[in-house]
């Protein structure tokens, strides 16, 4: 009892620190400290630890590759200049100008993960928002959804993807087949929700004369071309590896490399390439690894193994419905990657369906859009509107995601099931 009671205290704890953060607290800290008294209490072994964190290294290589990737692509001003190309093509209406936000911000996330959607993407959209004199709440709203939403397609468009492939075996095609119609049934219908909850704040017209020429920021059109060809070869390169058995993250660590000589070459390199990976990322999620193993190491993930198993004799679309919204609620209240890697343990002891399996993924993707602290995306999101001088309350994001996302969840899981049938 007393061990059940330490272990949940440091988890506790370890969840107050990352999302309270106590007097600025980073969320690195918080993990760290939680992963050390998970050892000094003896609440699991040393040996364990680095087991899980070298079970894990592949995942930590590809969010590498894909920072280093991110920020050697917006060095060479494509994200700026997909931003502003995206806003022409909308030709001065303001609802083209909302759609073609969240195809964009679908794509980034698709391809580079929805961690770029939020660091990079998000003020260079926010940027233009304040330029063309347009409301922030709405595309704010916008960029904090897509981040999540749209980042069912691809092992790489997610962490929690990530985590998920590895234990559950999921390969990248069938991966990307299978969550593809999913996929675009969300981002869809998340659309069209926010257009017509948002209707009295955008703007029927804008004026497009205030953007700046597409190839204005761009400051080396030769460095530029050759990030859209590695771009493009990473992208295919994901379906090959896939096909011939090379990992991803070796694909996205040679695609980051290739870019990286090339800045060399351009001379568009600096120090400040540094800085642009978020270096606190990795000792944050080695921490959560180390806590999460320890609350596994009480055997508490047994019972929830055999609640699912008892879902097991009901209809499967319901299956998959309570399977998704409980990883969803879930991941609101303790942050969708600790619920990820506590899901992989359930769905593993219960030995659930593929489908099953898919539908607590999406729950862990779709759901944390209730709280502010439900995602790290989320939370980066509003990080970065802060720093363009734009708020958005826990509630304001409360308020919308409350209603919009157990419609984004069914309207998910329904083409999932349906598509099963199909491949």
């Amino acid at each position: 009892m007393a061990s059940t009671i330490i272990t949940l205290g440091i988890f506790v704890l370890t969840l107050f620190l990352i999302l309270v953060k106590p007097k600025g607290l980073p969320e690195a800290w918080a993990t760290v400290i939680g992963a050390a008294l998970m050892l000094l209490t003896q609440r699991e072994t040393i040996a364990q630890a680095l087991q899980i964190t070298a079970q894990g290294a592949d995942v930590l290589l590809f969010l590498l590759a894909l920072m280093l990737l991110s920020d050697l692509l917006d060095r060479s001003g494509f994200f700026e200049w997909a931003a502003i190309w995206a806003a022409r093509w909308a030709t001065g209406h303001g609802k083209l100008l909302y759609r073609n936000v969240f195809i964009l911000g679908a794509i980034t996330t698709a391809f580079l993960s929805l961690d770029t959607t939020a660091i990079i993407l998000t003020p260079i959209v926010l940027s233009f928002v304040k330029r063309l004199k347009l409301p922030a709440l709405p595309f704010l709203m916008a960029c904090a959804f897509i981040a999540n939403t749209g980042s069912l397609l691809l092992p790489v468009s997610n962490l929690t993807n990530l985590l998920f492939q590895g234990p559950l075996k999921f390969s990248f095609a069938t991966f990307a087949l299978r969550m593809l119609l999913p996929q675009i049934a969300v981002i869809f219908l998340n659309y069209h929700l926010f257009k017509w909850y948002f209707r009295k704040s955008l703007p029927e017209k804008f004026n497009a004369l205030d953007l700046p020429e597409p190839k204005s920021v761009i400051k080396d059109p030769f460095y530029f071309k050759g990030a859209i060809v590695v771009l493009t070869g990473v992208t295919i390169g994901y379906f090959i590896g896939a096909l011939i058995g090379i990992a991803p993250y070796i694909i996205a660590l040679t695609g980051a490399g290739a870019l990286l000589i090339w800045s060399i070459y351009r001379k568009q390199i600096s120090k400040e390439v540094i800085k642009g990976i978020s270096w606190s990322l990795f000792p944050f999620i080695i921490g959560l690894f180390i806590v999460i193993q320890g609350v596994q190491n009480l055997g508490l993930t047994k019972y929830a193994a055999q609640g699912l198993m008892s879902l097991q004799h009901i209809p499967l679309p319901l299956q998959m419905l309570g399977t998704t919204f409980g990883a969803g609620i879930g991941s609101n209240i303790i942050n969708n990657i600790p619920m990820a890697l506590l899901s992989i343990s359930v769905l593993n002891m219960a030995h659930s369906s593929e489908l099953v399996q898919y539908a607590a993924l999406i729950g862990c993707n779709i759901g944390p859009n209730l709280t502010v602290a439900g995602s790290l995306a989320t939370m980066l999101v509003i990080s970065s509107a802060r720093q363009k001088g734009i708020s958005m309350s826990a509630y304001d994001f409360f308020r919308v995601g409350l209603w919009a996302t157990p419609l984004l969840l069914v309207a998910a899981v329904t083409i999932l099931y349906l598509t099963s049938f199909l491949f």
